[in-house]
Parts: C-alpha cells; sequence; structure tokens
C-alpha cells in the first residue's frame, strides 16, 4: 500500500470518540453512543420514515484544535454544502463527558449512506464521522 494511502490513528484517540455522547437536537433530544442500540434513534427512524442517518462535523479537522471564529466558519461551510446538495439535518452537538476536550457542533444527516457519510468526512477534514444503519446503532466510520 502506497505511503499515501496509509491512515493510522492514536487508541487513545479513537477511544475518546467511542466515549463521546452525540446529542441530536431533535424533538426530544436524544444521545447516541458508539456500539450501543438506540431506541430512541429506531423511533425516530420509523417517525421519519429513513433507516440512515449520520452526524459529522466539520470543527477540528483531524483532531487539531482550530479558534472557534474558524470552527464555525468551517461549520458553516458544511451546513451550506449539506443543504445545497438536498440533505435535511438537525443540529448535533458531540461532548465528551470528562476529557476537557471542547464540544463540537455537529450535524446530524437523515437518510445518508455509509459510503455518503464516509466522503463528506474526508471532504471536511474529518478522520471519522458517527454512521447509523437500520439496526440503529452508531458505528464510527474511521477515515482510509
Amino acid at each position: 500500500m502506497p505511503p499515501s494511502d496509509r491512515f493510522f490513528m492514536d487508541p487513545a484517540l479513537i477511544k475518546a470518540y467511542q466515549e463521546t455522547d452525540y446529542i441530536v437536537h431533535a424533538r426530544p433530544d436524544f444521545v447516541l453512543h458508539i456500539d450501543q442500540p438506540s431506541a430512541a434513534l429506531a423511533a425516530w427512524y420509523a417517525h421519519q420514515r429513513t433507516a440512515a442517518a449520520c452526524v459529522i462535523t466539520a470543527w477540528n479537522p483531524l483532531s487539531q484544535s482550530l479558534s472557534d471564529a474558524e470552527n464555525q466558519a468551517r461549520q458553516s461551510r458544511l451546513e451550506q454544502e449539506l443543504q445545497q446538495a438536498g440533505w435535511h439535518w438537525l443540529p448535533a452537538l458531540g461532548a465528551h463527558p470528562h476529557n476537557g476536550w471542547p464540544p463540537e457542533v455537529g450535524c446530524f444527516v437523515e437518510g445518508m449512506g455509509e459510503e455518503a457519510a464516509r466522503e463528506w468526512g474526508r471532504r471536511h477534514g474529518q478522520n471519522a464521522v458517527v454512521w447509523c444503519g437500520e439496526d440503529a446503532i452508531p458505528r464510527l466510520l474511521m477515515r482510509r
């Protein structure tokens, strides 16, 4: 495999992603946890008549801390691009319960398939996105 195709991520960073609370601002709000079935997500799927969703952010690309102004500008671009592409999304927030990393604003995108979610994550410089399939279990999709 050529060096440009290799991707290594610190296991501690992966663990932090896995421990993060992914809060979806729906009515009512619900929280997603990696690799844990979500009854709230399943109910949301049934109500929305969909079977996939993802949480994506443009904040802190490749987990490199940027200023709030830079992050907000990046997030605004993501939101505009999603809207222009016809995606329906709700506000979301990724917040680790105890590691001190500031919460990151994101989008919970309805109906986005696995490959599209991975591509949107790459496009916005993310190590991973949270993707939820028909089984309503949130999973990390790592950058490849």
